[in-house]
């Protein structure tokens, strides 16, 4: 199997200033949607960037998420640059996967956050750095994570800009979960408890519980353990890792108990997992 823990990362684009062949103004527009996401820094000018329901300007400092299959277009009305990053959500790593989702809560109309300028040199200096890392020709483990860190902290300047604004005051219910969520994001590969995460947040480990499945649908337990299976499914698929390592790697504390909840949830060996899915990777990629 080949090594392709980097192809989260479709393609990456940088945008100079358009030529104009009529009265500064008018710009170029384009109008299209495509089977990826796409998170662009606009680094200088201005614009619009629209969808059926949208009409949204833009300058500089601003960092747009477009989600995948929406029909969008973009004009340029004073000459822009900026940097371009596009991706399939579902084969990002954990974390970003949980900074994604947070940040598309309408996955039919096109986000957008403002970034101070410290902010905005932060966002560009880790587009750089991910743009860096997936132009390498050979494999190098440390870029992958490198990639992660990348897109986590453009993903994260982007919440805490969307967000800030929107947070309530007083610490309810549906913020807790929230931020236990993004806890249980960043540190599922970690022997993360039940009884820790409430501690945090003032709860009982019951009263955790009870809020976190009414709002959720599944038990704290229930949700880490499938947030680690999810995640050792793509290592599975998408290198060629022990399933030992993986196991450890995913926060498993054996791997008889990780071979119990996978054939569980999977109804197959991980290993089996591994080899269905190549074999239909290949039939899909040669008809």
């Amino acid at each position: 199997m080949q090594n392709d823990t980097k192809n989260f990362v479709i393609s990456m684009e940088r945008f100079m200033p358009h030529t104009f062949q009529a009265e500064k103004g008018e710009g170029l527009f384009m109008s299209h949607s495509h089977e990826y996401d796409e998170l662009t820094l606009i680094l200088e000018g201005e614009g619009y960037y629209s969808s059926a329901e949208q009409n949204i300007k833009v300058s500089k400092g601003d960092l747009i998420l477009i989600p995948s299959r929406l029909h969008h277009g973009f004009v340029c009305t004073e000459p822009w640059q900026g940097i371009s990053v596009h991706f399939y959500h579902d084969k990002l790593p954990a974390y970003c996967q949980y900074l994604f989702h947070n940040a598309e809560r309408e996955q039919d109309r096109i986000r957008s956050a403002y970034l101070s300028e410290e902010d905005m040199r932060w966002a560009e200096i880790s587009l750089i750095q991910l743009e860096k890392e997936w132009k390498l020709e050979s494999y190098n483990a440390d870029s992958y994570v490198l990639m992660r860190v990348a897109l986590e902290t453009i993903l994260l300047l982007f919440q805490r800009n969307r967000v800030t604004m929107l947070l309530p005051h007083v610490l309810n219910d549906q913020f807790t979960i929230q931020e236990v969520l993004k806890e249980i994001h960043a540190g599922y590969h970690t022997q993360i408890t039940v009884s820790e995460l409430a501690s945090r947040y003032f709860l009982s480990e019951s009263n955790l519980r009870k809020k976190f499945t009414e709002l959720i649908g599944v038990s704290p337990k229930q949700y880490i353990i499938n947030l680690r299976l999810r995640e050792a499914k793509r290592l599975l698929q998408q290198t060629d890792k022990a399933v030992e390592i993986i196991s450890h790697e995913v926060g498993f504390t054996s791997s008889s108990r990780f071979y119990h909840f996978f054939v569980k949830a999977a109804g197959a060996t991980p290993l089996e997992w591994r080899k269905k899915v190549g074999e239909q990777t290949l039939t899909n990629n040669h008809p």
